[in-house]
């Protein structure tokens, strides 16, 4: 597991460098990795020349007519040549498939890459709820004060104190519920980057350079991986079709033989050639026609699920900036003034309880929509970068 191996030290603070930097240590893109190793022994394998087929044999000799018994020796040596038929289709078939490897391999550190952003901005987020959770309660405890005091001097209705102190134990749970999350989320993180982490720290209002969508729409299924594999593999499955045609052809295989009997002694020279009579291959080119259908089709319903997912991405992108800064500029700080304005208000005796207590609520749920809005954003903005490669804040 990531999180037992050896790694960097602890992260009092963790940001989104340091977990991009241990991408590259996360299990899955090791394993990417070593399939990709392992796809260029294939390369080696297609391309090996047949090994040549000895042979000797050795016994007694005795005339028919009688006489004298003698060692009789023979020795041949046979190569086959059938691969030059087929050697390049299947070395091209290799080469391809370990090119669809390394695509897969990109594309799974792309999406463990997303994944971990997932889980890193989801932390950042609950701390912030936590910290918005922890300032109102604090404010929640100061009227509660307040109240309390105006009871004692007769100046409120206990009920007053009974129904703020409801409140703030309210809010004192959901604050708690919130650092729960928070803690199992940096503890997932901690797993993952293969240290300790105290804290994480980001910005979420930070906003992601957009490119206009026609343009990421030109260079997606170029410099897609997931595309560039899944043409790889329509390479590859291609290569294979040829070569399984070219198996109908005759095979030829060459050899030598020295023999050493009785009454003679005599080198020959053979070649062999195996005719496709009966067996034309059609079943295995049936085979390899079908799997090139499959992956072209593969490939035409990847590129439509990019070009999809990319336009996704990208609306809900640009229109999470556009509202989370309309949220910023406009409905918190009115929020903000409004509960603000009820406290002085209510300090001074001229406002209810009930009419602060409702103001912080809305505050309250004001925040929170605001982080929530900022969440998906970079959601959003994170599976855009994915996809088109582009460069996170």
């Amino acid at each position: 597991m990531a999180g037992t191996a050896a790694g960097p030290g602890p992260f009092p603070v963790l940001r989104w460098p340091d977990v991009v930097a241990a991408v590259d240590r996360h299990p899955l893109v090791l394993e990417a990795v070593a399939r990709e190793r392992g796809a260029g022994g294939a390369i080696s394998t297609a391309g090996a020349l047949p090994n040549p087929i000895f042979g000797v044999a050795a016994g007694e000799g005795r005339p028919r007519g009688g006489g004298g018994s003698r060692r009789e020796v023979g020795y041949s040596v046979e190569l086959p040549l059938e691969f030059l038929a087929l050697r390049g289709s299947r070395m091209e078939a290799a080469r391809a498939a370990q090119e669809g490897v390394h695509q897969e391999a990109r594309a799974v550190r792309l999406q463990v890459t997303r994944e971990l952003r997932r889980t890193f901005v989801a932390a950042v987020h609950g701390q912030l709820m936590v910290e918005a959770g922890d300032e109102l309660a604090g404010q929640a405890a100061r009227l509660a004060d307040l109240v309390r005091k105006r009871a004692e001097r007769g100046e409120g209705r206990p009920t007053e104190v009974f129904r703020v102190e409801i409140e703030l134990e309210r809010l004192r749970n959901g604050v708690e519920r919130a650092r729960a999350t928070v803690d199992a989320r940096r503890l997932r993180l901690s797993i993952w980057v293969g240290a300790p982490v105290g804290r994480v720290e980001a910005d979420l209002a930070a906003l992601l350079p957009l490119p206009p969508l026609a343009e990421l729409q030109e260079r997606l299924l170029a410099s897609s991986p997931v595309a560039q594999a899944s043409r790889a593999r329509l390479q590859a499955a291609s290569e294979e079709a040829s070569a399984e045609r070219w198996e109908r052809m005759p095979r030829l295989s060459v050899g030598a033989a020295h023999v050493d009997e009785l009454d003679r002694t005599a080198t020959t020279v053979t070649a062999t050639v195996t005719l496709s009579l009966w067996n034309w291959n059609q079943g295995r080119i049936r085979q390899a026609e079908a799997a090139q259908e499959g992956e072209r089709a593969r490939l035409d319903a990847t590129s439509r699920e990019l070009t999809a997912g990319l336009s996704d991405a990208w609306r809900g992108c640009a229109a999470g900036q556009v509202a989370a800064g309309r949220f910023r500029d406009e409905i918190l700080p009115r929020a903000e003034g409004s509960a603000r304005t009820l406290g002085r208000a209510f300090e001074l005796g001229e406002a209810g309880l009930l009419d602060v207590i409702d103001s912080r609520r809305v505050l309250l749920d004001t925040r929170r929509e605001y982080l929530d809005l900022l969440l998906d954003m970079q959601n959003a903005c994170g599976d855009l970068a994915a996809l088109a490669g582009l460069e996170l804040p």
